[in-house]
C-alpha cells in the first residue's frame, strides 16, 4: 500500500508540473539529453559487454560532496574485487562530471541515476545486474529501493547521517519512511549519535552501527611529508626560520598575503614565505609581487641561486603535502576569496597549525571539526589573518599544541574505508 501510494502521488506530482518541466527540457537541451538517459535511453548498449561473470557493485552518489567522499571506498573496492565490476551514478550533472573526471582510474562504467519510475527502476535494474548496491550517504528513492528488495539485491547505506530537522521528520512521519529504509541489509552511520537516533526510531543494534566519515580517508594525505627528499636543507632554508607556508593560492590572495608578511617582517626578522599557488601560471607574477614589496624570491624549480631570500615560490607539482612538514604554521588558500577552500588535512596530518578564511564551503564538516578542537583559526579578512599569523608566530606553545590536536584528529579518522569494507565483505558473503 505504501509504494501504491507514493507512485500515485509522485505521479501526481509529475502530471501537475509537467508543462513547467517541458518548457524547462525543450529550452534547456542538457536537460534533454539527461531526462532521456535517466529514462534509460541508449542504457542497453552502454552496460553490453561490460564486466563478465564477477561480482557487480553499483555505487550511487547525490551530488560532488557524496562523490567525493567515495574515492577511498572505490580504491578498496578495486584492490579487494579486481575481477569485479564496479558501477557508479551520480544524480546531478555536476555529480556526474565529476565522478567521470576523478573517479575513472576505479570504475567500469559510469550510468545515468534512473527517475524513480517504477518502469525506468525496472529496466535500469536489469540492465545493469547489481549483486550489490551502495548509496552515499543520501538520496533516497522509495521504487528504486523497493525493486532492490523485490530482487533481493542487498543495498547498503555508508556515510549515513541525519540532521536533526530529518530526525524530527522521520519520527513523526515513521510510518511513511520505516519501509524504505527497510530495504537497506545495513545502515553505517557517520557518528554514535546517529546510530541512536536510527536506533530510537525501531531498528535494531545489528542493523546499524557507526563507520566513521569516508570524506576522511579520502582527504587525509596518506604521505606525511616524511622520506620524499624534500628538506630545509635542500631548499636552503635556515632551520631556525619560523616558516609559514601559504598552500593552494588563489587570485586575489597572493596581495593579502605579502601585504601581511611586509607588515609582519618588521617585526619578526626570522619569519619565512613559502607561497604556493593554485594555478602554476601564477609563479611568475607571484615572484614578481614579492620583489616589488622588496623581498628576494626564488622559484623551486629555479637553480640553486638566489636561496639566501626571504620567499620561496613553490611552483612544483605534488610537493605541497610535504612542504607543510617543514613549515611552522600554514594558511590554506581558495579561502579568503570565494573558492570553497582547500584541503585543511594536509597541514594538520603534520602537526601544523592551520588558518583559513571564511570560504570553506566544500570543507565545511572538516573545518568546522577542526575548529571545534582548536586546531585551526579562521579569519574573515586581511586584518584578522595578520593578527592570527602574529599570535602564532609569537607563542611556539601555542603553534605546538594546535598542530598536535590536528595531528591526534586525523589519527583518529584513519581505517574508516577499511572498516566499509570489512562491512562489504559481510554483506556479499551472506547473499
Amino acid at each position: 500500500m505504501y509504494y501504491f501510494l507514493y507512485n500515485i502521488f509522485f505521479l501526481l506530482g509529475l502530471t501537475i508540473l509537467f508543462p513547467f518541466l517541458l518548457v524547462k527540457i525543450i529550452i534547456s537541451p542538457k536537460y534533454k539529453g539527461r531526462i532521456l538517459r535517466r529514462l534509460g535511453k541508449g542504457l542497453a548498449n552502454q552496460v553490453g559487454g561490460v564486466g563478465g561473470k564477477g561480482t557487480r557493485i553499483w555505487i550511487h552518489a547525490l551530488s560532488v560532496g557524496e562523490a567525493a567522499s567515495a574515492g577511498s571506498l572505490l580504491a578498496g573496492l578495486r584492490r579487494m574485487y579486481p575481477e569485479a565490476t564496479i558501477i557508479f551514478s551520480a544524480t546531478t550533472r555536476s555529480g556526474e562530471e565529476y565522478s567521470r573526471r576523478t573517479l575513472g582510474e576505479w570504475v567500469d562504467l559510469f550510468v545515468p541515476f534512473p527517475l524513480d519510475l517504477v518502469w525506468s527502476v525496472k529496466k535500469f535494474i536489469r540492465l545493469v545486474r547489481p549483486d550489490l548496491f551502495i548509496l552515499i550517504e543520501t538520496d533516497f528513492w522509495p521504487d528504486f529501493l523497493h525493486e532492490l528488495a523485490k530482487r533481493e539485491i542487498p543495498a547498503i547505506l555508508i556515510n549515513g547521517r541525519i540532521s536533526a530537522q530529518s530526525y524530527r521528520n522521520y519520527k513523526r512521519f515513521w510510518f511513511l519512511f520505516r519501509p524504505m529504509f527497510s530495504s537497506f541489509r545495513f545502515l553505517a552511520m557517520q557518528t554514535t549519535g546517529d546510530v541512536d537516533k536510527f536506533v530510537s526510531l525501531g531498528f535494531e543494534p545489528g542493523q546499524v552501527a557507526a563507520l566513521g566519515n569516508l570524506k576522511y580517508d579520502t582527504l587525509v594525505p596518506d604521505n606525511k611529508g616524511q622520506g620524499r627528499g624534500v628538506s630545509r636543507a635542500e631548499l636552503g632554508i635556515d632551520p631556525d626560520k619560523i616558516v609559514w607556508l601559504c598552500g593552494s593560492i588563489h587570485k586575489g590572495e597572493e596581495e593579502i598575503i605579502f601585504r601581511v608578511f611586509t607588515r609582519l617582517c618588521k617585526k619578526y626578522a626570522d619569519l619565512y614565505l613559502i607561497i604556493a599557488p593554485r594555478e602554476l601560471a601564477m609563479a611568475a607574477d607571484l615572484l614578481d609581487l614579492a620583489r616589488e614589496n622588496g623581498f628576494k624570491a626564488w622559484r623551486r624549480t629555479a637553480a640553486f641561486g638566489g636561496k639566501e631570500g626571504r620567499v620561496m615560490i613553490l611552483d612544483t607539482m605534488g610537493e605541497l603535502a610535504a612542504c607543510y612538514g617543514l613549515a611552522d604554521l600554514a594558511f590554506v588558500g581558495g579561502s579568503l576569496v570565494a573558492e570553497g577552500g582547500h584541503n585543511p588535512l594536509e597541514p594538520a596530518a603534520q602537526a601544523r597549525p592551520v588558518i583559513f578564511g571564511p570560504h570553506m564551503e566544500d570543507f565545511t564538516e572538516i573545518s568546522r571539526d577542526l575548529l571545534a578542537i582548536r586546531a585551526c583559526i579562521q579569519v574573515n579578512d586581511a586584518d584578522e589573518l595578520g593578527t592570527m599569523v602574529a599570535k602564532l608566530v609569537a607563542d611556539k606553545s601555542l603553534r605546538k599544541n594546535m598542530g598536535r590536536r590536528g595531528a591526534d584528529f586525523v589519527g583518529k579518522q584513519q581505517g574508516v574505508t577499511r572498516k566499509h569494507l570489512e562491512l562489504v565483505e559481510r554483506v556479499l558473503h551472506a547473499v
